[in-house]
């Protein structure tokens, strides 16, 4: 399988300006290959090589079959003693009995060994053999996976914020009705306080009325005239 250019031509550029070309970890250019992934609850780019690197637990790192989150039995695997990957007791062959650590073949030979390379031809074009191909299918399935599952925790998050925001909204209502309640209470509070102060000021006032009256009575009389004696007072002893 033929491989496109890695070098974008003048058409496309422009709309290739946006999208992410550069690997997190090696810093590969080669757009085509670079796929979309959470890691550790973080949105990442690797390239094909650098995405299997970064997932080892995930497939056989020997015939590159994608565990779709179910390794196999522990009978049925080896694992490696450095990375933690999971390799069929098949593929590992007669590594998998000795006595020593198990490698798996990335963590064997680390400077030279690459998950995917693909070769270049006489014409210096790329392309991919069976071999890269089930890499880079592996890688795909991987991708795929993983942003599968980041927009499900995504909708997760969304439905439990929404819930959050239900009660938020609940709990503001029944807050705002409390607040008007008291208000309410307030309201009438200082209504009865007025009317209590009104009636306190009239009752105050027929107080300080009644000695006035009584005085005048007591000065001009009632209404009946004043008597003989009561004109010029008591008289003297001789």
């Amino acid at each position: 399988m033929h491989l496109p250019s890695s070098t974008p031509s003048s058409e496309t550029a422009d709309s290739s300006e946006s999208f992410t070309k550069i690997c997190d970890y090696c810093r590969s250019k080669d757009s085509w290959v670079i796929h979309p992934t959470r890691l550790r609850g973080a949105l990442r780019f690797f390239c094909t090589h650098c995405l299997l690197r970064s997932h080892p637990a995930s497939f056989c790192p020997t015939c590159l079959t994608f565990y779709d989150s179910s390794p196999p039995h522990q009978s049925l695997r080896v694992s490696c003693s450095r990375c933690c990957s999971y390799t069929h007791i098949q593929c590992a062959g007669d590594d998998a009995t000795s006595s020593t650590l198990y490698l798996c073949p990335p963590c064997l030979n680390p400077i030279s060994f690459s998950f995917f390379r693909p070769t270049i031809d006489t014409n210096g074009v790329r392309f991919l053999d069976k071999s890269l191909s089930e890499a880079f299918l592996c890688a795909c399935k991987i991708a795929s996976f993983s942003m599968s599952k980041a927009v499900y925790y995504a909708k997760k998050e969304v439905e439990r914020e929404g819930k959050e925001c239900d009660v938020a909204k609940k709990r503001s209502r029944e807050a705002q009705e409390t607040l008007e309640c008291f208000v309410k209470l307030y309201e009438k509070a200082m209504s009865d306080f007025e009317k209590v102060k009104e009636a306190s000021f009239e009752v105050s006032g027929d107080q300080d009325q009644k000695p006035k009256q009584s005085c005048i009575e007591w000065c001009f009389g009632s209404g009946r005239e004043l008597g003989p004696s009561q004109e010029t007072g008591p008289s003297s002893e001789s």
